[in-house]
């Protein structure tokens, strides 16, 4: 049955979002009830139509109701499957009144007749529970008009006789065909308002509070974000401190070792890209000083290798300048052996 509904509800709704307000979820609720009243009215007059149109010789007033009943029903679907719930729901009460129109314009109100007032009843119960409460209200309002007009215009209080004055006569007829449903008609009107109002209180403060608790889970995961965020920069404060006083202690190899959902990992990245620099440029640094102690060793070395005329090769020093030793070491060795005395 909740598959069928579903389906129902697919082909005779617009889509309604699942991230709806309150007042969009409450014009869904009434949405998918005028669907399924629709579908109650679709199932129980569709077997009745055949017979209304085609088998019905002697009730004028059927044919005409069956493609009248059709017509709103089809009409109602239509306004459902636009999103116009309540007009959708105006079509569906209308079908209760086209059902007592007909037979009451094509026969003299007599008391076979007097019961199609109940099926008002009907009408105000699907006024009050598929529109604002107050419709309830008004359809009665309008059951009761409706009831007044027939009467008057086609009631014949001698089907009433029950005495013998003739004003006896009126106030049977009267009370019978007029005063009873009219009364009728006020006392569901005002039970059906007064039900549905409470129950549409009841459940837009059932809203409300569902809002409540969602705004307050919502307060809360913030605040826990907040509280997460509030440590980690809390930590990562202290990292970066911590790389700081490393680097004011000459450690070049500090780095902030951030996650990268850390509130300060904007921060970290910069800083850790410029220590990689420093690094870089104190190897640099350290290299060149080397270099230069090793430069001013060989040329030491030269110095001596000339004051006392020996041809030694200068030795490697595992700096930048060994390629410049080596060239130097082979100019050497090979003027050694050019200036060699032939024996």
């Amino acid at each position: 049955m909740k598959k069928f509904l579903g389906w129902w509800y697919a082909i005779s709704l617009r889509h309604y979002p699942s991230t709806a307000s309150p007042a969009e979820r409450e014009m869904e609720r009434y949405a998918q009830l005028t669907a399924a009243l629709l579908l109650l009215f679709v199932c129980t007059i569709l077997p009745l139509l055949p017979i209304m149109i085609f088998f019905s010789p002697t009730s004028p007033s059927a044919r005409p109701d069956g493609i009248g009943i059709v017509c709103l029903l089809t009409l109602s679907w239509v306004s459902g499957r636009l999103g116009s719930q309540r007009f959708s729901a105006i079509c569906i009460i209308a079908c209760t009144f086209l059902a007592i129109t007909g037979p009451l314009l094509s026969h003299p109100l007599d008391s076979a007749l007097v019961p199609l007032f109940s099926v008002f009843t009907i009408s105000i119960i699907l006024a009050g529970a598929l529109l604002p409460p107050a419709a309830a209200l008004i359809t009665g309002l309008i059951s009761c008009l409706y009831i007044c007009l027939f009467a008057f215009l086609s009631l014949n209080p001698s089907v009433y006789n029950q005495a013998t004055q003739l004003h006896y006569q009126t106030i049977n007829t009267v009370a019978i065909a007029v005063l009873l449903p009219i009364v009728l008609q006020i006392i569901v009107s005002v039970i059906v308002y007064v039900v549905m109002h409470n129950l549409l209180i009841a459940i837009r403060r059932a809203d409300r509070a569902e809002e409540i608790v969602a705004l307050q889970t919502t307060i809360v995961e913030h605040e826990r974000a907040r509280l997460r965020e509030q440590k980690q920069l809390e930590e990562g404060l202290e990292k970066i401190a911590e790389v700081h006083a490393r680097i004011a202690n000459g450690d070049y190899q500090a780095r902030a070792s951030l996650n990268e959902g850390d509130v300060l990992w904007s921060i970290a990245i910069p800083l850790n890209n410029l220590l990689n620099r420093i690094q870089s440029w104190k190897n640099d640094a350290e290299v060149l000083l080397v270099t230069q102690r090793a430069a001013r060793y060989i040329a030491e070395q030269i110095r001596i290798n000339f004051v006392t005329e020996q041809r030694r090769d200068l030795p490697l020093t595992k700096t930048p300048i060994d390629p410049v030793i080596v060239e130097v070491n082979k100019i050497t060795a090979a003027s050694s052996r050019s200036s060699r005395p032939l024996s």
